[in-house]
């Protein structure tokens, strides 16, 4: 299960152009170099999938904005796979949530789909060799909150926020966390 890396402490990923990425200070024999918005080159090998059993799922907010946080076990290593708090990613993954069952093995596959100058960015989730649908969908949002199309400094834009909040705290009651909106503690 999992990446095949054996580490004690766990290992961080995030999501870039449809992969899972972890990071590295130094190059490893898998990595590829580039240099990041900071200016410092960074190291990163790229996976397509993460399979484990999803144990946790919290925000948490630094100084780069909030971000979900979902904590991946599998035999003997923790994954923290962080999400912009309300990117297609991460939307993608909480709709499709509800429909898994925590107690079993799932695995996480991102996708970048690009038609055109468009970009979709989401999530799959296949447990027990299916695909699992989203729980809230376009024919039927139950009471998903909608995004709203609102003018901001004389543009129109679409704001989720209404949507995310209920996810949040959707979320936060489905894993049994009262702490779920909390800070992760790393």
């Amino acid at each position: 299960m999992g990446l095949q890396n054996n580490q004690s402490s766990g290992v961080f990923l995030q999501i870039a152009n449809g992969k899972l990425v972890r990071q590295f200070k130094q190059a490893t024999d898998k990595s590829v170099a580039r240099i990041n918005k900071l200016g410092r080159e960074v190291h990163e090998e790229f996976y397509d999938s993460l399979t484990g059993y999803v144990t946790d799922v919290k925000t948490k907010e630094s100084e780069y904005g909030k971000f979900w946080v979902v904590t991946v076990k599998d035999n003997e290593t923790s994954y923290f796979l962080e999400m912009k708090y309300s990117s297609g990613y991460a939307v993608s993954f909480l709709k499709a949530l509800p429909n898994a069952d925590l107690s079993e093995v799932m695995t996480i596959t991102p996708r970048l789909n690009i038609d055109g100058d468009k970009k979709q960015s989401v999530i799959f989730i296949n447990q027990n060799g299916a695909g699992l649908k989203h729980f809230w969908t376009k024919d039927n949002p139950k009471d998903l909150p909608q995004m709203k199309k609102v003018k901001v400094k004389g543009v129109e834009t679409w704001d989720d926020t209404d949507r995310m909040e209920y996810l949040e705290q959707f979320i936060k009651e489905l894993m049994g966390n009262k702490a779920a909106s909390e800070d992760v503690p790393f």
